[in-house]
């Protein structure tokens, strides 16, 4: 169904960027960003079957409109440094397991942790 609009909106010429460009603010975003977002789309308009296609541009769409929302960018945020300080913690238990392993087995065949 897409393909025949993007043909059809060519033939009254509409560009197919134009036709994607329109679906995504008919989904909600504005015009400015829907523009060269329609062209990074356009490869994949041809690439992908019109089921498939069509859930992308909804799945953009709404990744868009979430993003802009200041309580979701702050629990990402929040995620984000969580996952650093976990990250951190790991290292200095890695850290210390290898200085356990090399101070309880004195040779090398004995160092091997299975």
């Amino acid at each position: 169904m897409r393909r025949k609009a993007l043909a059809a909106d060519s033939v009254a010429a509409a560009t197919p960027s134009d036709t994607l460009r329109s679906e995504l603010e008919q989904l909600g975003l504005a015009r400015a960003e829907a523009a060269p977002l329609a062209e990074q789309l356009l490869d994949l308009a041809q690439a992908r079957p019109e089921r498939e296609f069509q859930a992308l541009l909804e799945g953009v769409a709404l990744g868009r409109r979430v993003s802009r929302t200041p309580e979701l960018q702050r629990i990402l945020e929040d995620f984000a440094s969580e996952m650093k300080k976990l990250d951190e913690g790991l290292r200095l238990l890695t850290a210390y397991l290898v200085r356990l392993r090399d101070h309880a087995a004195p040779d090398a065949a004995a160092r091997t942790v299975h």
